[in-house]
């Protein structure tokens, strides 16, 4: 059994106070750069939808109208894609800097069989 000695204590507060700092740091960098990312990818698209809307309304006819919309919805549908694969990437990040944060530096090394139990066996045999 592990001794709980007040160094060990202290180590241990201490390591999760830098484990929580570190994660609360990552969590808050991802975030702004989440809000960031969606904010300009929805102010593209809104200027994106403004020249549409030009287009549309200078057009002589229905068609040119009509592609006019039609390369809107293709620039939509390549800016979301777009911007869900660089959202995606940016969590998959964030998850793994949380698990190395998170998880231990130290590996505990393996107990060791009790010798009571090792002595019972060779009774049982």
């Amino acid at each position: 059994m592990t001794q709980m000695t007040p160094e060990k204590i202290k180590e241990f507060f201490d390591d999760a106070a830098k484990s929580y700092s570190d994660a609360w740091k990552a969590q808050a960098e991802y975030y702004d750069d989440l809000v960031k990312r969606n904010g300009e990818a929805f102010t593209k698209l809104t200027d994106a939808r403004i020249a549409s809307f030009k287009e549309m309304t200078e057009s002589k006819t229905f068609n040119q109208a009509f592609e006019a919309n039609l390369g809107f919805e293709e620039k939509i549908r390549e800016d979301l894609a777009n911007l869900q694969e660089e959202n995606t990437k940016a969590w998959e990040s964030l998850v793994k800097d949380l698990q190395t944060i998170y998880t231990p530096a130290k590996a505990a090394p393996k107990a060791k069989a009790a010798p009571k139990a090792k002595a019972a066996s060779k009774k049982a045999a």
